[in-house]
């Protein structure tokens, strides 16, 4: 409850201030005197200026002067006299006798208080300050029986006040803002931060962990790859670096080293780890089957015929007088009987000779 003004308590049920209840009770130029008890219905006194009496000083006073009553005393006039109304201090017929009217009652108010007496009931009482009660205002009022202390503060009381002593996450006069632990972006490395009660907590990224996610995890500690694979730290976590031969993200896939299709010819490839044989077709040779032979190497033309290679095969120019693959048969130019008349055909090497 915001309280108007003069009443506190949590639902502004106690009079603070009788003054501020009924600002406009007591006439312009008196003054109003609070004379309420806590927890009792708000009471006040109208202390009236020179001239004016009655109970909000609402009378004026006809027969006063200005000099009937002195140091501040309030004159009453009648039809044929006056009446000094003397301040708290003053008395006599004009006020003009300075007592201490709480001394002579025996009544020693503390530093701060104003005493005053009460003429009509031959009395005199304190009027505290804010915060103390008490015949003597030596008695502070606990504040803190009425305190607006939230989320499990300790209220510690102070003279009309208190003070709200918060407990971890919030703050505020009266700890009513729970405080944003992730404003001041506890959490490291990317890490995201979520605001709890008092505290916060980090939601760490790959490869980091701690509180505030500020430690570097090592992930290769577990040894990960896998077929000889080196491991290696970075940002994401770690990479393994495969030897030849294996590949994924462990090296745990081994590597088909024929899918790159390395053999040629039409050889035929066979997988092997980190390596593969090619099984080459007639007439090639090499690692990858990319030899073609020649053949023509071995000398299978004769009679100084040219050889011409081919694939797995070769073939011999013969030149005049020979025949067959190799060349190596003499054609016998006699067989047709060129000599005519009995003459004797005498063969020779891609001609012939008639001896007549």
């Amino acid at each position: 409850c915001l309280c108007a003004p003069g009443w506190t308590g949590e639902f502004c049920q106690f009079a603070e201030n009788a003054c501020l209840i009924y600002p406009n009770n007591c006439s312009e130029g008196a003054t109003c005197i609070d004379m309420s008890q806590l927890r009792e219905e708000p009471l006040f006194q109208c202390l009236c200026p020179r001239d004016f009496t009655g109970e909000f000083c609402e009378v004026q006073i006809d027969n006063c002067d200005s000099n009937s009553c002195e140091n501040g005393g309030t004159c009453i006039g009648y039809e044929d006299n006056f009446k000094c109304i003397c301040p708290i201090g003053f008395e006599g017929e004009r006020c003009e006798l300075d007592i201490d009217a709480c001394l002579f009652n025996n009544i020693s108010c503390a530093p701060g208080a104003l005493c005053f007496y009460d003429e009509e009931n031959q009395r005199s009482h304190c009027v505290c300050t804010l915060g103390w009660t008490g015949n003597t205002c030596l008695e502070n009022i606990n504040d803190c029986e009425t305190n607006r202390c939230q989320h499990g503060a300790t209220c510690e009381d102070g003279i009309n006040k208190y003070s709200c002593y918060c407990v971890p996450g919030y703050e505020g006069p009266f700890c009513e803002v729970e405080v944003n632990e992730c404003s001041s972006s506890p959490c490291k490395n990317g890490a995201t931060c979520m605001d709890l009660s008092g505290h916060f907590s980090c939601h760490c990224t790959a490869g980091f962990t701690g509180e505030t996610c500020s430690v570097r995890i090592n992930e290769c500690q577990d040894r990960p790859c896998w077929n000889g694979g080196t491991c290696e730290e970075d940002i994401s976590g770690f990479k393994c670096n495969c030897p030849f031969g294996f590949s994924g993200q462990y090296c745990e896939t081994e590597m088909n080293e024929c899918d790159s299709a390395p053999c040629l010819n039409g050889a035929v490839c066979q997988n092997d780890v980190n390596s593969y044989d090619c099984f080459c077709p007639e007439g090639f040779e090499g690692l990858n089957c990319e030899i073609n032979i020649d053949e023509c190497t071995y000398g299978f033309c004769k009679s100084n015929s040219t050889c011409l290679d081919l694939v797995a095969d070769y073939s011999c120019a013969c030149p005049p007088g020979f025949t067959d693959k190799n060349c190596s048969t003499d054609i016998d130019e006699c067989s047709s009987k060129p000599c005519k008349n009995g003459g004797h055909c005498h063969d020779l090497i891609g001609e012939f000779h008639c001896s007549c």
